[in-house]
């Protein structure tokens, strides 16, 4: 009973020779009398040959991510607003294979407002600047505490990012975050360049710390008149223009002892 019941199963499922023929076009029946497999015309047809030309199947050019960042009195980027301007000139000027995107991020004590990411220069103060703002929750704006990149640098990896070069005078999350946010930048390749520009000890410390544990630059300026010396070491540093950064003269002090760092990365 068994067999039987196999049996009628197979025949149930068997296409009958005549509508297997009258399913199969011309061009099927010819490849199956030259014995090629009908698979090959499906390939070979209008569809399938328009699928095969779209070159977005193809790996793109590899993207470089750099994002500046600033915070504490910084955090709307007036302050450097003409570094910054400067910093992405250089950046988007440097000689590499690929393309490189930018990003603009304000770090304040309760959100953190964010550009989207551009291959061309954005001006942190242009009104035709378009910044989304991003409201931290849970966060207390004690008065006492500015520069909260925690939730910032979770951000950075998120999205990506290869290189932070940021701007700001000290840093409150503590060492704990800190060392966390060093581990996992370190995993995933990404650089930080840091620059001080405040009094702050402990500030100082800890933006060198976070610059040389990642395989980034630092620098302490005194005065802004001071940045335009060192801007181009830090583009072509974070763009790994090699050829550029040779050829870059260090005139001054702040562009030797960056260049120093340069030669110990």
């Amino acid at each position: 009973m068994a067999t039987g019941f196999l049996s009628r199963l197979r025949a149930l499922f068997q296409p009958s020779p005549r509508i297997s023929a009258e399913a199969e076009g011309p061009a099927e029946l010819r490849d199956r009398a030259s014995g090629a497999p009908a698979l090959l015309s499906k390939l070979a047809s209008p569809k399938e040959e328009l699928l095969r030309a779209d070159t977005s199947w193809r790996p793109n050019p590899p993207i470089l991510r750099i994002e500046i960042m600033a915070s504490g009195p910084f955090e709307n980027m007036r302050g450097v607003r003409a570094a910054v301007n400067h910093l992405q000139d250089h950046l988007v000027g440097a000689i590499r294979k690929g393309s490189v995107e930018l990003r603009l991020t304000e770090v304040r004590p309760t959100c953190r407002h964010v550009t989207a990411w551009s291959r061309t220069p954005m001006d942190p103060g242009a009104s035709t600047t378009e910044w989304e703002c991003l409201v931290e929750a849970l966060t207390e704006n004690t008065g006492q505490h500015r520069t909260l990149f925690a939730k910032a640098f979770r951000d950075s990896v998120r999205n990506r990012v290869n290189h932070i070069i940021l701007f700001g005078d000290s840093f409150d999350d503590g060492f704990v975050f800190l060392n966390a946010a060093v581990r996992t930048f370190r995993q995933h390749g990404i650089r930080v360049s840091t620059f001080c520009l405040g009094n702050d000890f402990n500030g100082r410390n800890r933006y060198r710390f976070l610059a040389a544990s990642t395989g980034g630059l630092y620098m302490t300026l005194s005065a802004h008149r001071s940045v335009d010396a060192v801007l181009p070491i830090v583009a072509a540093f974070a763009s790994g223009d090699h050829a550029r950064l040779a050829a870059l003269p260090t005139g001054t002090p702040e562009a030797k002892a960056l260049m120093a760092q340069v030669r110990g990365r």
